[in-house]
């Protein structure tokens, strides 16, 4: 989305991999400063191992924005703004699809995010703030190392052995991992069992559509991306409407809202 909305923002795109490292994404951030990059934007790999890169870039007079997540607590003053959803919300909109489907109470499992991340931490303690005091049941909570469907699978599977038919829901914090879920879940006819991802992106569409009770709490990776991109000229510009933080809401598609939606290329 980056790509595809930069020459009409201005802006001329390098993309460079952190590959799920936090010693990678430093060694990025680092190149872009030495390559003079004007505008570094991040999805961090860790949200606190990478301050004293985007420290040091911003030292250097790089305008550096983080993008579809946001800064460990208390260390806004590491990058210049961020542009995302509210993760937390997204944990508590999935308790409140659970609550909604279970009103007496279920059982069942949490596979996080990328451990480290940012959006992964904040899916997970808006989810628990969410069910608190409730008859909503988490019997076991894993994150992957990476955002991998193969991770998450496997996570799926080790679960699904552990508890069986008693797991009514799966709540994974991303679409892409639900697809593993969706899987592991088949493979163990357990096909009425509820997911919740998060992203909305075109697997999560698909997912809506084929299996029988799925959620996905969507980030618009395309307005992110374009308000990031925004919010960055705002800055070079020394703007006073330039804001540190840019929060983006949240689209819930389930079965019922589906048409009211454009399934995304990502």
């Amino acid at each position: 989305m980056i790509q595809k909305h930069a020459a009409e923002l201005g802006y001329d795109v390098s993309v460079l991999d952190g590959k799920g490292d936090v010693q990678e994404q430093t060694k990025a951030i680092n190149n872009a400063v030495a390559q003079k990059a004007d505008v570094i934007l991040v999805n961090p790999n860790d949200a606190k191992a990478i301050i004293p890169a985007t420290k040091a870039a911003m030292a250097a007079g790089v305008i550096v924005g983080v993008n579809m997540a946001k800064m460990a607590d208390g260390a806004d003053d590491s990058v210049n703004f961020f542009t995302a959803v509210d993760d937390i919300e997204g944990g508590k909109t999935a308790a409140k699809a659970i609550m909604a489907k279970f009103p007496n109470g279920a059982t069942g499992i949490e596979i996080g995010g990328q451990a480290g991340h940012d959006a992964a931490i904040r899916r997970h303690d808006g989810f628990t703030a969410g069910i608190k005091g409730t008859n909503i049941t988490v019997l076991d909570y894993k994150n992957p190392q990476q955002w991998d469907t193969a991770q998450a699978q496997a996570i799926a599977e080790d679960m699904i052995t552990k508890y069986g038919k008693k797991i009514q829901f799966v709540f994974c914090h991303w679409d892409n991992g639900a697809t593993g879920v969706i899987n592991a879940l088949k493979a163990a006819n357990m096909t009425d069992v509820m997911i919740i991802g998060v992203d909305g992106n075109k697997t999560a569409f698909d997912q809506v559509n084929s299996w029988g009770n799925y959620t996905s709490i969507a980030q618009n990776a395309e307005t992110i991306a374009v308000s990031s991109m925004k919010t960055a000229n705002l800055f070079l510009a020394k703007d006073p409407a330039a804001k540190h933080d840019n929060v983006i809401p949240f689209d819930i598609i389930n079965k019922d809202t589906i048409k009211n939606f454009t399934p995304p290329e990502w």
